[in-house]
């Protein structure tokens, strides 16, 4: 069971730590980690989410993303999270912006009010030597910033303007 630490509105911690399905049963807000990882060639990782996946199921999505455990900070949450749902050790981590987030799902059982912690890392990257988790991920493909809007993706939309921003 994973504890996460409940936030104010405004991202002040509340001293509060609870199970992560209490907190998005309940709608609290809390902190998530999003790591693109963008070669050279200026192209973007994206992942295929797995079909199994309980939100937005068979979407593209961020390079790596999950939410920040109770204590934990947020780049090594990005770590971890890119070590379990790719196999991949990203280094040279630099902090773009933190994000308000809020989405209702599965007919109001979901409620997310996230703070998205967002991280880009450059680097080489052979997809051959990735270990995909499937309970997460599908698939994995590069491609251009411009291309993003071409897939069907996790709805993301001030997210995907500031990546593509930044690599302009």
């Amino acid at each position: 069971m994973e504890l996460i630490d409940v936030l104010t509105p405004d991202g002040a911690p509340t001293g509060v730590v609870k199970p992560k399905d209490q907190v998005h049963r309940d709608g609290d807000w809390h902190r998530s980690a999003h790591l693109w990882i963008v070669t050279p060639g200026r192209r973007l990782l994206l992942q295929r989410r797995a079909d199994q996946k309980e939100n937005w199921p068979g979407l593209w999505d961020i390079s790596v993303a999950g939410h920040i455990s109770a204590g934990e900070s947020a780049a090594d949450a990005i770590v971890r999270e890119a070590l379990e749902e790719v196999g991949f050790v990203p280094a040279g981590l630099e902090h773009l912006a933190t994000l308000r987030y809020q989405a209702v799902l599965n007919g109001g059982a979901y409620i997310e009010n996230e703070f998205h912690e967002v991280y880009l890392t450059r680097c080489e990257l052979d997809l051959g030597t990735l270990k995909l988790d499937p309970a997460e991920v599908a698939e994995v493909k590069l491609v251009a910033p411009e291309e993003l809007e071409r897939h069907e993706m996790v709805p993301h939309p001030e997210e995907y303007a500031l990546i593509r921003g930044v690599l302009r």
